[in-house]
């Protein structure tokens, strides 16, 4: 696959993975079109949902370039796909679970004249959401709660992410099978890139998920992330990393724990939410087990 050919014309192109998401699309999409400057930003919705998100996308917002992906794509292989049709200098990240703050696009633009080739930002979580959405959003987004510093990192969540278009053009290879930032985020490193993260640049996570689509999602995650991380593995490394998946929801609940203690914030939902986000990391940690025993084809 090869990039669209740049626009001239255009300083953002936000990339949107829509799935399932009904309930938050209109104000995640409305957040964005607010904030367009004339024709600067295109706002590219890749959409697999079978809740009828695509049709109120295509009804109520007929300025987003709206691209069909498949029903069985994963949320990396929707941004892959639009990225690739993507037309602006700058390329931004995220879904239709989460709502820009009303000065994402002028953060974002901002934090680019830097030379940082990708910037992540805060992912908060809606205050109302109940213990669900709350583990959902401990599993994946606690390293961004707020408040942090600005600093040079290896890694963030692409749900709230921007790059350097040139720099995404030349880690292209990573992409074939979507965009896994974690292994996007490692070759750009291994090729002298850096990174950053960025507080004032931020999104609040909506309800995303049931419990189960959460846990289905987060076992195939887990898988497509253990078979792609056996990539030029060594058999006996191989064989370590799946003696040692057993260990991987208790590293996971302690990093995610101490995060959260140290910040002081948001601590009886965390209590509440446990059970739940246990139930997802042992989902997460069987997939990546499967994922070493038995690689998974490209898709």
């Amino acid at each position: 696959m090869i990039f669209s050919e740049i626009s001239s014309k255009l300083k953002l192109s936000v990339v949107v993975a829509s799935h399932n998401a009904r309930q938050s699309v209109g104000d995640c999409l409305t957040a964005l079109e607010n904030q367009c400057d004339g024709n600067e930003v295109e706002i590219i919705v890749v959409d697999n949902s079978t809740d009828g998100s695509a049709e109120i996308i295509a009804r109520e917002f007929p300025g987003c370039k709206l691209i069909q992906g498949t029903r069985d794509n994963l949320i990396p292989e929707l941004w892959g796909a639009g990225i690739f049709e993507s037309q602006a200098e700058l390329v931004a990240l995220t879904t239709t679970h989460f709502v820009p703050a009303k000065n994402w696009i002028a953060e974002t633009i901002t934090a680019h004249n830097s030379n940082y080739a990708g910037i992540g930002g805060a992912i908060e979580n809606d205050s109302k959401a109940g213990a669900v959405s709350w583990a959902v959003y401990f599993c994946r987004y606690s390293a961004y709660m707020l408040p942090f510093q600005r600093a040079e990192v290896d890694d963030f969540a692409a749900d709230n992410a921007s790059y350097k278009r040139r720099d995404l053009e030349r880690v292209t290879d990573t992409m074939q099978n979507g965009f896994w930032e974690t292994f996007v985020h490692r070759e750009m490193r291994k090729i002298g890139m850096s990174l950053a993260l960025n507080s004032s640049i931020v999104v609040t996570h909506q309800h995303s998920f049931t419990l189960s689509e959460f846990m289905s999602q987060r076992f195939w995650h887990g898988r497509q992330f253990g078979s792609t991380r056996l990539t030029n593995v060594s058999p006996v490394k191989r064989l370590i990393l799946i003696l040692l998946s057993p260990v991987i929801p208790f590293l996971y609940v302690f990093r995610i724990s101490r995060r959260v203690w140290v910040k002081q914030r948001n601590l009886r939902q965390y209590c509440v939410s446990f059970p739940i986000l246990v139930l997802f990391l042992l989902s997460w940690s069987a997939g990546e087990f499967t994922g070493y025993v038995w690689r998974e084809k490209e898709r």
